[in-house]
């Protein structure tokens, strides 16, 4: 008898097991979209993107605008400065564009 009593605890305990593993899948399922969206929405991506752009050409036209002061060289500092501030602001916006890109792909394979 102590056979008998044995078998369907047994089957009972393989019958949980296998409900916990088919609950943790489908769990690790719906949990993955949720690590997507911490990348941000779209209006958070475009203040980032705006952000980088603009504290580039801010701080290239202080820069330049500190250097006229200083040199006297009143309209050029100030038209340098702004240009490599674009340029650098540029690159900052394509190095955010590449990471969060780069973080999808990973995501994905």
């Amino acid at each position: 008898m102590s056979g008998e009593d044995e078998s369907p605890r047994k089957k009972s305990r393989a019958d949980l097991d296998e409900l916990q593993l088919r609950i943790d899948a489908k769990r690790a399922r719906h949990q993955e979209p949720s690590a997507d969206t911490t990348s941000g929405s779209a209006w958070s991506l475009g203040m980032r993107y705006g952000s980088e752009f603009f504290g580039g050409v801010l701080v290239g036209g202080v820069m330049g605008f500190v250097l006229d002061a200083l040199a006297g060289i009143s309209p050029f500092g100030l038209i340098i400065g702004t240009l490599l501030g674009f340029a650098a602001g540029t690159l900052n916006v394509v190095r955010a564009a590449r990471e969060i890109s780069s973080g999808q792909d990973g995501d994905d394979a």
